[in-house]
């Protein structure tokens, strides 16, 4: 009934180097807003259908952020497609209540790793905890993307865009290696399904196998809680926010702020400028011996 618009739109994402993952997104919601409406025709909608239809779904308990989302979703649908002028008086984006994330301490990421009982797990949780690596990226991860000599993940075009690299630690890269090996097939996406035949593994079993884990384990955790982790953990540790900011993708430093925990143990770990000695002079690099080289070594190359 919808297609030509929907089309049009996929198009409109396409000029604007919107994702296909966002056009797919965008169209979920106007369906919903579009059934809300009783299927009525797209050229008589008006400001006040978008407005209490965003309404209706706050008062059926829908957060903050979630009408939000149907709110770009159909201004898109407005202004691009429909070419029927937006008004944000009208249809206003709700006011999001700051919330501190959820940070699990390391013992409890140490015992989750411990609970999971297949080494493609606990790899997956390792690799979410040490990278801060988005559940999307884990999950289009491949094998050449992993710099065994660097220590770090490189992470294409992430979710602002842009690609980025991040840091990979000792233990996520044992049980990554011992996970390789364990399944010798060829594959595109370096984790796949347990089962035959061994299929990409998608968001959704990420999310399931984590909720499965951490209920065995007595903890609540989702694959964003161990990225929150990672950037809470690192700040506590004292790495530059800009340094945690470039390794998350966060296309603006507000986004990293949110991680800066005034807490005890920040507190604790910071020192007034008249404590801090004077710096030692450095010294000379070492000369570079012969046979060192430049070139990462890749994951696929084990």
């Amino acid at each position: 009934m919808y297609e030509k618009y929907f089309e049009q739109l996929k198009e409109e994402c396409l000029i604007r180097n919107r994702s296909s993952k966002t056009a797919e997104t965008y169209i979920a919601n106007i369906s919903s807003f579009m059934k809300w409406t009783g299927n009525k025709p797209m050229e008589e909608l008006s400001l006040q259908d978008a407005r209490e239809f965003i309404l209706f779904k706050r008062k059926c308990g829908v957060s903050a952020s979630t009408c939000n989302f149907y709110n770009s979703s159909i201004a898109f649908l407005y202004k691009h497609v429909l070419h029927i002028p937006w008004d944000q008086d009208v249809v206003p984006r709700m006011r999001i209540d700051a919330r501190l994330p959820e940070v699990l301490s390391l013992e409890e990421v140490e015992t989750l790793i411990e609970t999971a009982s297949h080494i493609r797990n606990k790899a997956i949780i390792a690799l979410l905890y040490s990278s801060g690596l988005r559940v999307g990226e884990l999950v289009n991860l491949k094998a050449e993307n992993i710099y065994m000599s660097r220590m770090q993940v490189y992470v294409p075009q992430s979710k602002n865009h842009c690609d980025r690299f991040t840091i990979l630690s000792n233990r996520a890269l044992e049980l990554l290696k011992e996970y390789w090996r364990s399944y010798p097939v060829k594959r595109e996406q370096f984790f796949v399904s347990l089962d035959e035949p061994h299929m990409p593994l998608k968001v959704s079993g990420v999310e399931m196998m984590l909720r499965n884990v951490g209920k065995d384990a007595g903890i609540q955790v989702h694959p964003h809680t161990l990225r929150h982790s990672f950037a809470s953990h690192m700040i506590e540790q004292g790495v530059p926010i800009n340094y945690v900011q470039s390794m998350l993708g966060h296309s603006c430093l507000e986004s990293t702020q949110v991680y800066i925990h005034i807490s005890n143990k920040t507190i604790m770990g910071i020192k007034s400028p008249l404590d801090h000695p004077q710096k030692k002079k450095r010294g000379r690099k070492p000369k570079k011996k012969d046979g060192d080289s430049n070139e990462p070594e890749l994951f696929m190359s084990i």
